[in-house]
């Protein structure tokens, strides 16, 4: 599994946004942002198996999360154990302790490849720790090293006047455990011509796991149908099957044509990544978004509320005229599946200071292409009296850098893409996308 060792990513992220706006940013409080946690697990000395359920407690807050991998929590960092305040108006003090308990048991814990286990781990706002916990403990380190050699032919007629007045400092701390091993299942993957689906065959599933199958269509082609236990279902470049009980098919057919979904490539370090239209359903959530081999690439993605950082969770939805940061190492890869429901473009409230936005121009002869500023956040322009956006800023990550002042001189807006806008008064910006656009 890729290693995860991020430290000091938000100093990088911090130093990006403060040589673009630190001249015109209001001074605000230090938000207090997750402190995420990933790392081994055990039970009884022995890695605990998928479905473990991990829970951390702190005065002001805590977090829970699942495991997916036997033996280790934590596989990317929007899938971390998050430990953050529990409401609007909790707080977490720094280095107070947080407890961590794996299935409602207390767990002992240490920082990855140090020695000394301890009860607790204080808390720090926004840093990424690696930490391996444990129940059970470890079985003792010393044993007899000789056994008697005879056994007593005769039996003591008395019984000892005394009892011995000391007993054995150390007890073990294990107790036998049986590991009921999780029940493999079995999906049956198909591909017609012109096209194939990864993986492919026989897929073994352990029970109650998830299981993602990336579908490509040849160059000329695109998806016909994808039958689910020969039933029909939404046509989509990523199908995933979550919490596997029982053995299932998946086949799917191609024909000639334009696919019906988009791709964004993101590339290596930070990018600003939108989607131009409502996705479909079920297919809105990053984990559905980006294929296994595109989230292995991933460090962090971080999201803006308007006032504080956040790490988006399982089962994140991403909606137009939204944007995340997208740390990638290498490469990755975004579906985008649009909706097959009519719907009406889309809107969303600004609030005043800093926004992030992505933009959501209409479609148009096969694709989305780039529209002025001015037209982009026209709703969000208000009027002399009270004004709404002042300033667009379209960070240099991945995509082209450059500041724009409200009614200088035009820049473009690309899909896909990223930009803060810095609003005088809250106004509501409005998008030009609608659906099903095949």
């Amino acid at each position: 599994m890729k290693s995860h060792r991020k430290t000091g990513w938000f100093s990088l992220l911090g130093l990006l946004l403060i040589l673009a706006i630190v001249t015109i940013s209001p001074a605000v409080a230090a938000p207090i942002l997750p402190h995420t946690f990933y790392g081994n697990v055990t039970i009884g000395s022995q890695p605990a198996p998928v479905n473990t359920h991990i829970t951390a407690s702190v005065t002001g807050g805590g977090g829970d999360l699942v495991t997916t991998i036997v033996g280790e929590y934590g596989i990317h960092d929007f899938n971390t154990l998050e430990v953050q305040p529990s409401g609007d108006d909790a707080t977490i003090t720094g280095g107070a302790p947080i407890s961590f308990f794996i299935n409602g048991v207390r767990a002992e814990v240490r920082e990855g490849g140090k020695s000394t286990w301890s009860a607790s781990y204080p808390f720090a706002s926004g840093v990424d720790t690696n930490l391996d916990l444990r129940v059970g403990g470890t079985a003792p380190t010393t044993v007899p090293t000789t056994v008697p050699t005879t056994v007593p032919t005769t039996v003591p007629t008395t019984v000892p006047s005394t009892v011995p007045t000391t007993v054995p400092t150390t007890v073990p701390t294990t107790v036998p455990t049986t590991e009921i091993p999780a029940f493999p299942y079995y999906i049956s993957a198909t591909a017609g011509p012109n096209g194939a689906i990864t993986p492919s065959g026989s897929v073994s599933v352990l029970s109650g796991a998830d299981q993602s199958f990336t579908i490509v269509p040849a160059t000329g082609y695109t998806i016909d149908q994808i039958l689910v236990d020969g039933i029909p279902v939404a046509k989509t470049p990523v199908y995933t099957f979550t919490d596997v009980a029982a053995d299932h098919t998946i086949a799917v057919s191609f024909r000639e044509g334009s696919p019906e979904y988009f791709t964004s490539e993101l590339g290596n370090g930070w990018n600003l990544f939108s989607t131009p239209i409502l996705l479909g359903s079920g297919y809105q959530y990053l984990e559905n978004i980006f294929p296994s081999s595109s989230l292995g690439n991933i460090d962090v993605i971080l999201g803006w509320n308007g006032s504080a950082w956040f790490i988006p969770g399982y089962h994140y939805e991403l909606a137009p005229l939204h944007a995340l940061y997208v740390k990638v190492d290498d490469s990755a890869t975004a579906y985008l599946s649009p909706s097959e429901s009519i719907t009406v473009p889309p809107v969303r409230s600004l609030v005043k200071g800093w926004n992030l936005i992505g933009p959501a121009p209409d479609y148009q002869e096969g694709g989305f292409s780039a529209r002025p500023v001015e037209d982009t956040l026209v709703t969000a322009y208000g009027n002399q009296e009270n004004p709404g956006y002042l300033i667009v800023i379209s960070p240099g990550v991945n995509q082209p850098g450059w500041s724009y002042v409200r009614d200088a001189m035009s820049v473009d807006l690309l899909p896909y893409k990223g930009y803060w806008v810095f609003m005088e008064n809250p106004e509501t910006l409005a998008g030009f996308s609608t659906t099903p656009i095949f």
